[in-house]
This record gives C-alpha cells, sequence and structure tokens, in this order.
C-alpha cells in the first residue's frame, strides 16, 4: 500500500515517517539531528536522512515527501523565504528536494502541518475554532479559524511567537525585543534552570550545576528534572508557565478560540506547565472566551507535525 513520507525539520532534529492516507503512523519515525551550521551542511544532512528513510521505507512504498519546515514559505511553490533556526532563506526547497529525489515534494510551515493533523486527527479533531502553539526551539503558532488553515494576506500569519509580551525585553532572534519566543521557549527553560544552578535552595544536590559544568543542561533534562519534583526544575517550569500564560491570555483574547493546544519538545512538560497557564487565562483573560478555551496537550506530540506534512502531500498529490 503507499504512503507518503512525512518529514519534520526543526532546529535540533529531523524526523521522518510513512503515512497513510488517513493519517495513520505506518511506522516510528526515522530520527536525525538537523545539521545548521551552514546552508550546504544542513541540505546534505537532509538529503542523507531522505534516502536513509526511502530504504528504511521501501515496503510503504512512498510515493511523495511532504515537508513541515520551521519558517515562513510559500506552500504552493515550497520556497522558504526565512527561517529564523535553519540557513534556508529565499530557497526553493521543494523543487531542490524533487530534483535530488525523483518524488514530489510539498512543503508547508510546521505548525500549519501541525494544527491540521490534531483537526484530522488529535485533540482538535472537528472543531472549527483552534490556534496552535508550539515551544521548541523557538515558539510557533497555527491557526485553524472558520474550519480551515488561516494563512493571511501572504501566507506568513499565525508568527505568534514573536507577539511581543515584554516591552523592551530580551533581544529575539527575529530582531526585536520581548518576543514570547524569549521567554517560552525550550532555550528559555535552559535558561531559566541555569540561573538556578548552584543556589541552595534550587539546587540542594547540585545537579543542575553539574549539567552545566558538563554541558549537559538540556529542555528535556530540566523537564525530567521537574517530572521527579527537584526544586530548581520545577521553578524553571513555573517561569516559563507564567510567561505561556501571558501568551495564551492574548491568544484568547484575540481570537476566542475552543482550543488552543500546545505541542512541541517543552510541552512534554505536561500538566506541570500547562495547569499554572490555564490559571492565568482564567483570571487575566476577557469572558466569555476565558470561560469557554480549553488549552490542551498536542495529542500526536512531537509527531503532529510529521503527520500533517504527510496529510497535505495526500491532498494536494491527488
Amino acid at each position: 500500500m503507499p504512503s507518503v513520507l512525512g518529514v519534520d525539520v526543526g532546529g535540533t532534529k529531523t524526523a521522518v515517517g510513512p503515512v497513510n492516507e488517513e493519517g495513520t503512523r505506518l511506522a516510528a519515525p526515522l530520527v536525525e539531528p538537523t545539521r545548521t551550521r551552514d546552508r550546504r551542511a544542513f541540505l546534505g544532512g537532509l538529503l542523507s536522512t531522505l534516502r536513509r528513510a526511502m530504504f528504511e521505507f521501501a515496503e510503504h512504498d512512498p510515493m511523495a515527501v511532504g515537508v513541515a519546515c520551521a519558517g515562513n514559505i510559500d506552500s504552493e511553490t515550497g520556497v522558504v523565504f526565512s527561517a529564523r533556526h535553519l540557513p534556508l532563506a529565499d530557497f526553493p526547497l521543494a523543487s531542490y528536494l524533487e530534483e535530488a529525489l525523483r518524488l514530489p515534494v510539498y512543503v508547508d510551515n510546521d505548525v500549519n502541518a501541525a494544527i491540521c493533523a490534531e483537526v484530522v486527527s488529535g485533540v482538535a479533531q472537528g472543531l472549527a475554532e483552534v490556534v496552535m502553539l508550539t515551544l521548541g526551539t523557538g515558539v510557533g503558532g497555527g491557526l485553524w479559524l472558520g474550519g480551515r488553515l488561516y494563512r493571511g494576506a501572504s501566507g506568513g500569519a499565525g508568527e505568534l511567537g514573536h507577539m511581543v509580551v515584554r516591552a523592551g525585553g530580551l533581544p529575539c532572534a527575529c530582531g526585536g525585543h520581548g518576543c514570547l519566543e524569549v521567554y517560552a521557549s525550550g532555550r528559555a527553560l535552559v535558561r531559566y534552570a541555569a540561573t538556578r544552578a548552584g543556589d541552595p535552595v534550587s539546587d540542594p544536590q547540585g545537579v543542575l550545576a553539574g549539567l552545566q559544568e558538563a554541558g549537559r543542561l538540556t529542555g528535556p533534562e530540566v523537564t525530567r528534572l521537574a517530572a521527579q519534583g527537584y526544586p530548581g526544575a520545577l521553578e524553571a517550569v513555573g517561569e516559563l508557565s507564567r510567561w505561556l500564560g501571558v501568551g495564551l491570555i492574548n491568544i484568547t483574547d484575540i481570537f476566542d478560540p475552543e482550543m488552543i493546544v500546545v505541542g512541541g519538545g517543552v510541552a512534554e512538560a505536561g500538566e506541570l506547565l500547562l495547569e499554572p497557564a490555564r490559571e492565568l487565562v482564567r483570571r487575566h483573560a476577557l469572558p466569555p472566551g476565558r470561560d469557554r478555551v480549553r488549552i490542551e496537550s498536542a495529542r500526536l506530540g512531537n509527531e503532529a507535525g510529521l503527520v500533517g506534512a504527510a496529510l497535505e502531500a495526500w491532498r494536494r498529490a491527488g
């Protein structure tokens, strides 16, 4: 039975897996690091990962490739206009991959792909008014409004990570200051934990300091420690949750959605992250939106972008 290879290209890792026409993943994805040193390294690494995936998933007969990629993308042409965490500015990614792989390739923004997957087969199935926020290397957003994907006038709608939550705040990779991405991303979580490393109250056993010294203080490590109840890690997740709550208040007041779906690697902190943010929405967002909106973790997890990219490729391949 034919499949489409769904590809989720992030700032730290790339995942590839076969998906059928109903959005069912047919095998566990292949996951490899994303090479972001420069464009040549990035493209070489991506092609190597895709060729390995085509070999590993040959039994599923891949007939096309759907790529979910962080950045501002023309989904019709597959040109990546800008990508803050990838070396792809003004690059025709779809045509480049088509020539190399000899398969049809469709490219879309990663969160646009993810929200489509969550609406089709995930936590927001059947809903008409949904906003998605993904917390990873950066912070991305997607808008499903009036029962369809909302792209805006030029295809760049949904850059929710660059709403300003603190005027005059820390600098962001976009060139602005005080963006949500600076305060609610995986990098922010590591920063919050690092400020507590070595503190006798927050880091009583020196675990954070040890990880920092070894160069192993990462978002997943902080999340793991928080789940175990380690004080400094819990405080770091709590600090990020408060900034996430500010973003969710803005989203609730602007879009009045039925649901806000929170995904990405940072969201693996689960209710430690989401419940304090929900409480801020309940206290500070405007009625009636605050009383109706549901704030949920992405059901498809880190594979939502992969599945959504494949579904879009199925749709467009006809």
